[in-house]
């Protein structure tokens, strides 16, 4: 708001086509922008500057480089950074708007792009917008104004309508939000799920999740994620719910990755806060009488100064049998110039006040072990952390170790990032993660089942009820059995055109253990470009590779290892988009990789051998 002692709203009227005013307000922490645009053609609609010709606020229709499409840019500067933030809406949410009522929200913390009253893109600044002795240009808008105070929520519905209105106008610009999580990311066009934080808590399974734009690269870089929510009683029906911890200041850079847990009265949300300046990271928790709207406790734990203090973040609380609650996190330990990544351990009795023990752990890894995760199952405990985005899982027969690496540590393949997991209904256990992009943060939010095999080894399953796809009005289409042979090459068959995303499964039966087999996805039905599904029995190993590839260039992030009974009967799972390649063998081994391809095209291989392929089944998705 603004610095003086008795604020008094003020607001600036915007002339129809071009016009010029001023407004003399100093650095306001408030601010709100409505316009209406007159159309959708390329050019400034507004420029704020002071004085000295210092752009303060820019609004402009420009066709952006990168995308090759008209987009409408927004620009505000802060005295926080020489840098400004920027929102946008692209060309096809444009056209979609009824009214082309463009409105800008300035709190202090919260930067939002509105259209006809929609919620387009957001930002979370610091600092103040500079309106003392300021110009404003405006052009190709019917009406507008400048208000020196953030418009107030009951305001916006007299403007652009109740919740009803605006619910069918975000349906419009933005798509239905789906009625499946399987693969969903929030709607928007800049828009992702971050790390994941599933719950359970006897009846409804919740994921929390970071909320993300931008691929990390809000608030200057900084991420500014949120925690947001979603539930569900029997995992086909799903509730979404507003930021369950959201940033309300300016100093906080980013909500971090953390956990949630229950005492008699309340839920427990713990988490680190990076701080915008660079100086350690805050624990800290909140609490919630409902699971659905948190209040920040606004204190903070501390850990001793062995520990790199500003990478703290990630706390894992779980509960022992005897009440003793235990916070594992993630930072380094300081062993004189040399940082060691650790998993440091407290311990606490009320959820409030903690003490610091030796670290949990210290894997030797050359980064820190990220986005903790322990439970115990069946007479088995679990720790899982994850490396480079990848999850790796240890198990002991122990509470506390030590603990036995397995031979295939990993969770799912390592495109599926920071997977952390929950109970579920009758013993089951579920495994929450995103689809990762390459060199970006964020994607799809992808759930698994979690296997456990009599050994205490660990595998994943799809998840029966997000994989049912018996309600889909596309029937089922069947192949008939044949076999592919050829001990000294290659043959392939079953050569097939669908068009739209699809679900695949079929049974496979090898000859030869030291023969390749699988299928094929491709632009054309010469199969010279595309993806190549490749099971090696006698490498006990399973690859997505790009056909025609080099077969020293294949990518360890579409491999899978220690694949067992390959020679055997095997049956396939597959959901293929063009996105991504979704793989399901034997009910115990999956694998997710972005191929970010459309492929119309599917065949069968097999290579230095003879397989038996049968029950071929695909059904085309909506």
């Amino acid at each position: 708001m603004n610095q003086n002692t008795e604020f008094l709203p003020v607001e600036v009227f915007l002339e129809e086509g071009s016009s010029v005013a001023t407004v003399d307000w100093g650095a306001v922490e408030a601010t709100t922008i409505l316009l209406s645009l007159t159309d959708i053609t390329e050019g400034q609609v507004l420029r704020v500057y002071t004085k000295d010709l210092k752009d303060i606020i820019g609004l402009e229709l420009v066709m952006l480089p990168e995308s090759k499409t008209l987009t409408l840019v927004a620009e505000i500067y802060t005295d926080a950074k020489e840098t400004p933030l920027k929102l946008s809406a692209p060309k096809e949410v444009l056209q979609k708007a009824e009214q082309l009522k463009v409105m800008i929200r300035y709190n202090g913390f919260h930067l939002a792009l509105h259209l006809d009253g929609v919620l387009i893109d957001e930002e979370w600044p610091m600092g103040s917008i500079n309106l003392r002795d300021a110009t404003i240009e405006s052009a190709m808008i019917k009406q507008g104004r400048l208000l020196n105070y953030n418009i107030s929520e009951q305001e916006i519905s007299e403007l652009y309508g109740d919740e009803k209105q605006m619910e069918q106008r975000a349906n419009r610009l933005l798509g239905e939000e789906s009625t499946s999580v399987q693969y969903w990311r929030p709607r928007g066009f800049n828009t992702g799920v971050g790390d994941c934080m599933p719950y359970f808590d006897g009846h409804t399974f919740h994921i929390f999740y970071l909320f993300d734009r931008r691929g990390h690269g809000s608030k200057w870089g900084l991420g500014a994620h949120q925690w947001a929510h979603l539930s569900s009683d029997n995992l086909g029906d799903w509730k979404h719910y507003p930021l369950s911890v959201a940033i309300t200041e300016q100093w906080e850079g980013s909500i971090c990755t953390g956990s949630i847990i229950q005492d008699h009265t309340h839920y427990y949300a713990f988490y680190a806060v990076r701080a915008v300046d660079g100086t350690p990271a805050r624990l800290t928790w909140a609490t919630s009488v409902d699971g659905v709207e948190f209040e920040k406790s606004g204190v903070y734990i501390e850990l001793s100064s062995q520990y790199h203090l500003s990478s703290v973040r990630d706390p894992h609380v779980f509960r022992e049998d005897n009440g003793t609650y235990h916070m594992l996190i993630t930072t380094s330990i300081m062993n004189g110039d040399r940082e060691q990544g650790c998993l440091a351990h407290m311990t606490s009795t009320d959820l409030k006040t903690w003490v610091e023990h030796t670290p949990f752990i210290v894997p030797g890894y050359h980064d820190q072990p990220e986005c903790s995760d322990y439970f115990e199952w069946n007479g088995w405990y679990y720790l899982i952390f994850s490396n480079d985005g990848a999850a790796r899982y240890r198990y002991s027969r122990n509470k506390f170790g030590p603990w036995m690496r397995p031979a295939a540590d990993i969770i799912d393949g390592v495109q599926l990032r920071v997977p952390k997991s929950a109970a579920y209904k009758e013993g089951r256990r579920l495994v929450v993660g995103f689809l990762s992009e390459p060199g970006r943060y964020g994607g799809e939010l992808v759930i698994r089942e979690l296997i456990q095999h009599p050994d205490g080894s660990l595998g994943t399953n799809f998840v029966e009820e997000l994989h049912d796809y018996t309600d889909s009005r596309n029937k089922i289409e069947t192949l008939e059995t044949f076999t592919l042979e050829n001990l000294e090459g290659y043959a392939a068959s079953g050569h097939l055109r669908i068009e739209n995303d699809y679900y695949l499964k079929f049974k496979v039966i090898p000859a030869y253990p030291n023969m390749y087999y699988g299928f094929s996805l491709a632009h054309s039905d010469k199969f010279e470009q595309g993806h190549e599904v490749r099971f090696d029995p006698a490498g006990r190993k399973l690859g997505i590779h790009q056909i025609n590839g080099r077969s020293f260039s294949q990518d360890e992030a579409t491999s899978l290892y220690h694949m067992n009974d390959l020679e055997q009967e095997v049956i396939v799972e597959a959901v293929v988009t063009n996105e991504y390649i979704d793989l399901c063998v034997n009910g115990a081994r999956t694998m997710i990789s972005r191929s970010g391809k459309e492929y119309a095209y599917l065949r069968f291989f097999s290579q230095f051998g003879a397989a038996e392929f049968h029950n071929i089944t695909y059904r085309e998705l909506e």
